[in-house]
């Protein structure tokens, strides 16, 4: 049975009924959001922006009866708030929650001028926070390793403030696999960031041509990778690190900033 024709009673009329309810408690786990492929988008911010740039994704929405229908032409359901709260995945319930179907995996070679891979990014909070970065900077998607965060969790989804239903997301085993096909797309440069030692990301020439840029968590960083050179983040403080979230920022408007000087020369000539 596919995951549409298995979901409970999703898309029929706009009553809160039972199997609508052990839907929403199934979306709140991985294993829930694999059978169903849906999950949750939860708060008023990370609805609308869903709602703006991919509304065809929304099945359909649950809301505080106390709230006013921002969503136009969405089937909403409206429920008091006292009984939305016992769905919510916040202590302060934002009242308003999207039931949204997975975007399909991302397939055929990548778009962009370099590759960002997230290996084994566990926390929810610093993977939310690289998907919405990397959506700031242009990226059309991102690859990461199994071990990481469920990027369609709703702890993720808080983080990239609903990005990852607009850039792509590419699931790989491990990075033996990201290397082969990053090899498959001509993608032949591996840069790995080390925090000790490695080519300086401010003076790389070539570190977002036809490249790949491999992060991993702050505690046990990316793991091995034949034939990758080492990138590291200069800093002159004594800090000892800084965490992925803060370090993919870096890179990442780096890779902004080298654009914009390119395409200031290429006006000026």
């Amino acid at each position: 049975m596919s995951a549409a024709a298995d979901t409970p009673d999703a898309g029929t009329g706009l009553g809160m009924t039972r199997r609508r309810e052990m839907l929403l408690r199934a979306l709140a786990t991985r294993h829930g959001r694999k059978k169903y492929g849906l999950c949750l988008c939860e708060g008023m911010r990370c609805c609308r922006d869903l709602y703006l740039s991919a509304p065809e994704l929304i099945a359909f929405m649950v809301c505080a009866d106390d709230l006013v229908d921002n969503f136009p032409g969405r089937d909403v359901i409206r429920i008091p708030r006292d009984g939305f709260r016992k769905f919510s995945a916040t202590v302060a319930s934002p009242g308003i929650m999207a039931v949204a179907r997975r975007p399909q995996p991302v397939a055929g070679a990548p778009r962009d001028p370099f590759v960002l891979v997230l290996d084994r990014v566990a926390d929810p909070g610093n993977f939310g926070t690289i998907i919405r970065t990397a959506r700031a900077v242009g990226l059309r998607e991102i690859w990461y390793t199994a071990g990481a965060a469920d990027p369609f969790s709703d702890k993720v989804i808080r983080a990239a403030m609903a990005s990852q239903f607009v850039i792509g997301m590419r699931e790989f085993p491990d990075l033996e696999a990201v290397a082969a096909a990053l090899r498959q797309y001509g993608y032949e440069h591996i840069y790995r960031t080390d925090v000790n030692a490695g080519a300086d990301c401010f003076t790389a020439a070539s570190l977002f041509e036809r490249t790949a840029i491999v992060m991993g968590s702050e505690a046990h960083g990316a793991g091995p990778i034949a034939g990758a050179t080492a990138l590291t983040i200069p800093m002159p403080g004594d800090a000892e690190s800084l965490n992925v979230a803060q370090a993919a920022t870096v890179i990442l408007f780096e890779y902004v900033r080298r654009s914009q000087l390119r395409n200031g020369a290429a006006t000026a000539i």
